[in-house]
């Protein structure tokens, strides 16, 4: 074996083993790079981990905070809510209270009621006699007669209607036969008689009649009486003959100055209405025959327009009187103004008198007066005066035709100078 081969040898063996410790090298280093790799992946990981776990660490603490946040809220609302209830647990004790209250009311309230329902069917009975005895009274011609006149009178004194001023009751005319009830006194000693008499007792018996059917209703063995229409006719046809009886009296021909008709006072609506109900041409009939059928409501109404014109005739007789007055006083002013102007002459003819004298007293008597003692013929002049009187007359006249009062005049001065004119003296 030669140097060359051998060291090829050498060389094959030191390739071969610096191929494989390079191998094992590399593989070395591969597996460290996996190591690092992994290390990398597992520090990546770990970091992740922690990453997740401060979230998660994180979450719980808000978790923990929201926790504590919302009992802390929910202890608010509940305290809150409890103070909101507060009002309403005693309003509710409140209404406890009231109802328990208004239940004792009630109770009493029933007994009261008890009480007074009581007390309403006795005083039901009661007006049940009451109106029987007034049935029973009114069932007499005389008695129904005094009631009408005292509805009548009774309505005209509330319409403010005095007796023997603006009526009279129960006239006797010439024929002692016609007496009206009531005669109602006009202005300028025109009247209007009333008669207040109508016939009741078919309406008082058809009333009777009425109660009895509704009884008869309610009892089903009880027989139906149909007679109440038979009545209310009998009624209006007794009515009929009323008013006609009524006309053939003409009042108005005994009365110089009434009116041409009569006016049948009825004491109830309801006696018109049911007499109308069952004759309807009963008013157009009376009308015809100068009766005139009035119920309280209508004769209130005429009565309160008979005040209205007495109260007018008042005003037109007292306006008159002013009108005399007021003529009387002019005449009277008039009277007065002349006496005033011969005054106001008088007084100018005074003035003129006194002017006259003191120029005359000092043109004649002191010039001999001042000659005997001495004087100087150098004198003052004696004041005069000066008056101007004015006429009633012509103030009167200033004031109508300029709507100026006249000025009131000044009399004189002592302190004043003789000279200075007065004012004028009216």
């Amino acid at each position: 074996m030669t140097f060359s081969s051998f060291f090829a040898i050498a060389l094959c063996f030191l390739l071969c083993g610096a191929s494989w410790a390079l191998g094992k090298h590399m593989g070395q280093t591969q597996t460290r790079l996996d190591l690092s790799e992994k290390l990398v992946s597992a520090q990546t990981q770990v970091t992740e981990l922690r990453a997740r776990l401060d979230e998660q660490r994180d979450i719980q603490s808000h978790l923990t905070d929201s926790q504590n946040q919302a009992f802390q809220h929910e202890s608010i609302n509940h305290q809150r809510l409890m103070q909101s209830l507060m009002p309403i647990n005693e309003g509710m004790r409140l209404l406890q209270t009231s109802v328990t209250s208004l239940e004792r009311q009630h109770a009493a309230q029933l007994a009261a009621l008890g009480q007074q329902l009581q007390l309403t069917r006795i005083s039901e009975e009661r007006l049940r006699q009451s109106a029987d005895e007034l049935s029973r009274t009114l069932s007499h011609s005389p008695l129904r007669g005094t009631w009408g006149e005292a509805q009548l009178r009774s309505l005209v004194e509330s319409a403010g209607l005095l007796e023997h001023v603006h009526f009279n009751t129960q006239v006797s005319l010439a024929q002692r036969t016609k007496r009206p009830d009531m005669l109602i006194l006009l202005p300028e000693d025109k009247c209007i008689p009333i008669d207040s008499k109508v016939p009741l007792s078919a309406f008082l018996d058809a009333q009777g009649r009425e109660e009895e059917q509704d009884k008869s209703d309610s009892d089903s063995s009880a027989k139906p009486t149909e007679s109440y229409e038979e009545l209310m006719l009998t009624h209006a046809q007794s009515l009929r003959r009323h008013v006609t009886e009524l006309a053939k009296k003409e009042y108005w021909k005994e009365l110089p100055y009434s009116a041409d008709y009569v006016i049948a006072f009825i004491p109830a609506e309801s006696i018109l209405s049911a007499a109308l109900r069952y004759d309807p041409s009963l008013m157009h009939d009376a009308l015809e025959m100068n009766v005139v059928l009035a119920s309280p409501t209508s004769m209130w109404a005429i009565l309160r327009t008979v005040s209205f014109t007495w109260r007018q005739e008042n005003l037109s007789s007292q306006a008159n009187e002013i009108i005399q007055l007021s003529q009387e006083l002019y005449e009277r002013l008039q009277t007065l103004g002349k006496h005033a102007t011969k005054v106001s002459n008088a007084l100018n003819n005074a003035s003129q008198s006194w002017n006259s004298f003191l120029a005359s007293f000092e043109s004649r008597t002191l010039v001999s007066a001042r000659k005997l003692s001495g004087l100087s013929t150098e004198s003052r002049p004696l004041d005069t005066v000066k008056v101007e009187a004015r006429s009633l007359d012509d103030d009167l006249f200033e004031r109508n035709q300029l709507g100026k009062s006249p000025e009131k005049p000044t009399g004189l001065d002592p302190t004043e100078n003789l000279d200075t004119p007065t004012e004028g003296i009216s």
